[in-house]
């Protein structure tokens, strides 16, 4: 997966250029994913926006927090903030007319590829926005796609997918051409490779009329300002929160996403030694109080439990012993599930239950239409082997 992170400001068109290079790269074969994060001031204050890319299915929803690459739509953002968790080797494609070199030599930048293309006077030559505020998105798509080794024939489908012509389309052709990149990367194992600079790659900005009679424009010094900030909080997830077993319902679904059903059956087991019972007979609190509800419906989490329960595989091994034997009387779920948890620290544990097998009422109360009797004795097995 390729994950890109873009700073710019208000107005400047970041967000968008998100959108077209995700436009782009889709039309490559791959999942995408582009979405933006506002300040409360639009027009002129900080702006992220976020690019994923891969040959699978994302489902990583969260903002990118160490990314492989990042484009900077204003060269005053740069700071230690703006490079956190950038990945050793990753490219910094900057939005300014100095050449890359000056920007290498700057405190954090060593471990990194640097690229610059003087994206705001190429928007103004083709009347992309004014000169004051140049919307430099078109010109950087055509620049970061030599860098990320993406054909300009995706980005300019994509352009005409969003409604973009004209100086739109000769602007990234040109930031293609003028994009310059560090002659000397630092040692590292790049994510991808540019082709080789050509002969038209260092174009000199053209001086402007008042260069060196009223001096150069004033340096913007206000960095990640913004007067709001959004706080953002880690709390429960509802459904871990609902669930009367207490499991980690997000932990193990992530697991199964990653295929990793023995871990996922793992996690379920820290809280729940019946996960195959449960993941045919529970009522699924959890279901309910899904988020995704609200959208395409919620997670069959039952289901995905009842699959970890069946398929899983988790070697058990016994802790030290306590000195302590304890007696539970009744085999039934919560009988069963106590001596479980005692079990697990290290108690002797002797199970009494009146009937002729283990199981209460999941035994005798739930017909084996619903609760196969093979599925309660995989989880009864698995209890006794502890």
């Amino acid at each position: 997966m390729i994950e890109i992170r873009i700073h710019g400001r208000g107005g400047q068109g970041g967000v968008t250029l998100a959108k077209l290079l995700a436009a782009a790269e889709h039309r490559e074969g791959r999942s995408v994913q582009a979405f933006g994060v506002y300040a409360a001031e639009r027009s002129g204050a900080p702006v992220q926006a976020y690019l994923r890319a891969d040959e699978a299915a994302i489902h990583n929803p969260n903002q990118i927090y160490e990314p492989d690459h990042l484009i900077v739509l204003d060269p005053t953002l740069v700071s230690p903030a703006i490079l956190s968790g950038l990945k050793p080797g990753g490219w910094i494609l900057l939005n300014c007319d100095k050449a890359p070199e000056e920007y290498a030599g700057q405190p954090g930048m060593a471990p990194f590829r640097i690229a610059t293309v003087d994206a705001s006077a190429i928007a103004v030559r083709h009347g992309l926005g004014s000169r004051s505020v140049p919307i430099v998105n078109t010109a950087l798509a055509g620049a970061a796609a030599r860098l990320l080794n993406l054909n300009m024939e995706p980005v300019l489908a994509a352009f005409e997918e969003f409604g973009f012509h004209g100086g739109n389309r000769e602007a990234a052709r040109e930031a293609w051409e003028a994009v310059r990149v560090q002659q000397q990367s630092p040692q590292a194992d790049p994510a991808r490779r540019p082709p080789a600079a050509g002969s038209t790659a260092t174009r000199a900005r053209r001086r402007g009329l008042v260069d060196g009679n009223t001096g150069a424009p004033p340096p913007i010094r206000t960095g990640q300002w913004a007067n709001q900030q959004p706080l953002r909080e880690n709390q429960t997830p509802p459904c871990n929160f609902i669930c009367p077993a207490g499991n980690d319902v997000q932990g193990f679904l992530a697991a199964l996403a990653e295929e990793k059903v023995d871990e996922a059956l793992d996690i379920l087991l820290r809280t729940n030694p019946l996960p195959s019972v449960c993941g045919r007979v529970c009522p699924g609190f959890c279901m309910l109080q899904c988020n995704r509800a609200q959208l395409e419906g919620p997670v069959n989490v039952r289901a995905l439990e009842r699959y970890a329960g069946d398929h899983g595989h988790v070697e058990l091994a016994p802790p030290p012993r306590r000195a302590e034997r304890v007696a539970v009387i009744g085999a039934g779920p919560a009988g069963l599930s106590g001596a479980w948890q005692l079990a697990r620290l290290g108690y002797a544990v002797t199970l009494f239950e009146a009937g002729a097998e283990l199981g209460g009422l999941m035994r005798t109360g739930i017909p084996a239409y619903r609760l196969p009797r093979e599925a309660l004795d995989r989880d009864v097995g698995r209890i006794l082997a502890l």
